[in-house]
């Protein structure tokens, strides 16, 4: 299992460095795009489509990444009405449907490069294809997350472990009994 981990945290390593690395040319190529325009009264034509392109990078697979931690902003009214069972029964399908979406992102992320490869960027002259390829790109990101949380989970089933499950309703009784917990040591109730 430790392989398998490290292999894992290897990957991450990698797609959170192409991340960085993206933002780093934002910034720099915004930083000098600017510069130019308005210090030296020069406008760069390249500036805004290599920023574009590493801002689409940076965000697609940056969500890919955020599969990891399961740190991804989610709707969770439904917590307050359902059981425990039901709501990891839902994120399992969740998790099921995130990865046929990256392996869709693979296949016709792929498939959609090559056609806009007849076409060129205005400003760069580079292919359109470059920028459609983070598609495939963030697809096999969110594939590789999700496989490792997929054995993450059945090592936990193996070995008998289960994840702290506390819902929402759960959490705010938590927050109510402490709150009476501390007026009550006041003597106010």
């Amino acid at each position: 299992m430790k392989w398998i981990t490290k292999f894992f945290d290897g990957v991450y390593f990698f797609f959170m460095t192409s991340c960085k690395l993206a933002f780093i040319a934002m910034v720099i190529i915004t930083s000098f795009v600017v510069f130019n325009r308005f210090i030296i009264k020069n406008s760069l034509v390249w500036g805004e489509p290599i920023v574009l392109m590493c801002m689409v990078y940076m965000s697609l697979v940056s969500a890919a990444l955020a599969i990891r931690k399961d740190s991804h902003i989610r709707m969770t009214v439904i917590d307050f009405i359902a059981s425990k069972k039901v709501i990891a029964v839902m994120n399992s399908f969740a998790h099921i449907f995130i990865f046929f979406f990256g392996l869709f992102m693979v296949v016709y992320g792929w498939r959609f490069s090559m056609l806009a490869g007849r076409n060129i960027i205005t400003g760069v002259g580079i292919k359109s294809m470059w920028l459609y390829l983070t598609a495939p790109f963030a697809g096999v990101a969110i594939c590789l997350m999700e496989i490792e949380r997929a054995i993450n989970f059945f090592d936990r089933r193996r070995r008998g472990v289960t994840l702290h499950t506390t819902t929402i309703v759960d959490e705010a009784e938590e927050m109510v009994e402490d709150a009476a917990k501390q007026l009550d040591g006041r003597g106010e109730i």
